[in-house]
């Protein structure tokens, strides 16, 4: 069993998002997916089904508090000249290794290779002590991930609480076998960055909420400055049932556009919009749809709101609203996920809304599409060097709460999120 090597993003084991409206594809529980623009199919919009254990029930473990802590528990230590596991490596030289356990540099970070195929993902006999083994689309055979909870970590700890490649984990391909160069995003939007794009000025909302936290409202106003609340799924202008959200959250969401509106306003990239806000809950905090007798999303998510489906900042249409933004159809078989690259992807304004969604320390996790993912997660480590973003960010340094999979591995993201990016926020 395979994991993908999510070059540039802290993976959390977060259950995923959509569902509602067609007949469910063999090999699926039966939950739907919902069109997802009331307004035609521009390019590519689409409904689907939800696999098995995607979306459904409580989070796995450790996902309410974020990304585990790194280097808890530190292992023992690698023999002088070399680089214990978890380590910021160069080369598979500089690695500690063993005769069954063969040192190996993996995108910038110490492991080491399995003794024989995992037994199963995740499995212990075929690595030492403080390692667990997995395999990597592209490597033959496995390789042992290091536990945050028995070494130092210089990458980012994932959802399994295995010692990953962050953002800033580089190498060298010459001299390490598992190294590859991050993507580019396109030209890097043109400085300076704006001063008065602060709290307090140019129309800016605070995202800090003070009093009626946890009520679910509206969004006030529903069209406002970077976002509109449209109608879809259902929904009409006097009936926007499937819209209603925690305070807290509407607050955060609307900074964050807000943000991107002040900030990017002489971008040249993109169709420049506002970004379009999807499914919330409902009212009294049921899944939308639920008020039809058609919840349109998995228990367990879309539920008191905390979740929300937006659309991503796109390039080549109209607007910023709900439809897929890359290929998602092979040989007439819908595969509810990009198959290839997300052309229609403003992974600049994208990436500067996630980064500002991390203003509140209560951001839980953000889930995007596999090929999407690796193009956001590139501009936004670009967009915090170029002080888009403060450094002091949580969006910056590789410890962003921001998921997905480029290959399927179970994890909940890989399907449904190539015609929107899923947001959920904890209660303080």
């Amino acid at each position: 069993m395979t994991r993908a090597l999510l070059l540039l993003s802290s993976l959390l084991m977060i259950a995923g998002c959509d569902a509602s409206g067609t007949t469910p594809p063999p090999g699926t529980d039966g939950g739907t997916v919902a069109l997802m623009d009331g307004g035609g199919t521009p390019p590519g919009t689409d409904a689907g089904t939800v696999p098995p254990g995607t979306d459904g029930g409580p989070p796995p473990m450790g996902t309410d508090a974020g990304p585990p802590t790194m280097g808890t528990d530190a292992g023992p230590p690698a023999p002088p000249g070399t680089l214990a596991p978890g380590s910021a490596c160069n080369c598979d030289s500089e690695c500690d290794g063993t005769s069954e356990n063969a040192g190996v540099c993996v995108q910038g970070i110490c492991m080491m290779r399995s003794s024989a195929d995992c037994a199963s993902a995740g499995s212990a006999g075929e690595c030492p002590s403080g390692s667990r083994c997995w395999g990597l689309d592209g490597v033959t055979g496995g390789l042992c991930w290091p536990d945050c909870d028995s070494f130092s970590c210089d990458g980012t700890c994932d959802g399994d609480g295995s010692c990953a490649p962050n953002s800033s984990s580089t190498c060298t391909a010459s001299c390490s076998e598992i190294c590859t160069e991050p993507p580019d995003p396109g030209m890097a939007p043109p400085g300076p960055v704006p001063t008065e794009c602060v709290i307090g000025s140019s129309g800016i909302q605070d995202w800090r909420c003070t009093s009626g936290c946890g009520d679910l409202v509206v969004f006030d106003p529903r069209d406002g400055a970077g976002y509109e609340d449209y109608p879809l799924n259902g929904e009409t202008s006097s009936d926007q049932y499937r819209s209603y959200i925690r305070r807290d959250v509407m607050m955060l969401v609307r900074y964050a556009a807000q943000m991107v509106d002040c900030q990017a306003r002489s971008w040249t990239a993109g169709n420049g919009g506002d970004i379009g806000l999807g499914d919330m809950s409902e009212a009294d905090g049921s899944i939308p749809g639920t008020r039809e007798s058609s919840p349109g999303h998995p228990p367990g998510t879309h539920v008191n709101g905390h979740d929300m489906d937006i659309g991503y900042f796109q390039t080549g249409t109209a607007n910023n609203r709900l439809r897929s933004i890359c290929e998602h159809v092979v040989d007439g078989v819908d595969q509810y996920h990009c198959t290839e690259d997300p052309i229609y992807l403003d992974a600049w304004r994208t990436a500067l809304f996630l980064g500002h969604m991390h203003a509140s320390p209560n951001l839980r996790v953000i889930g995007v599409d596999g090929r999407a993912g690796v193009a956001i997660d590139a501009a936004l480590t670009r967009l915090c060097t170029d002080g888009w973003l403060p450094s002091t960010s949580a969006a910056c340094g590789g410890r962003h709460s921001i998921t997905y999979e480029v290959t399927d591995t179970m994890r909940g993201w890989y399907r449904f999120h190539h015609h929107h990016f899923h947001i959920s926020v904890s209660a303080p």
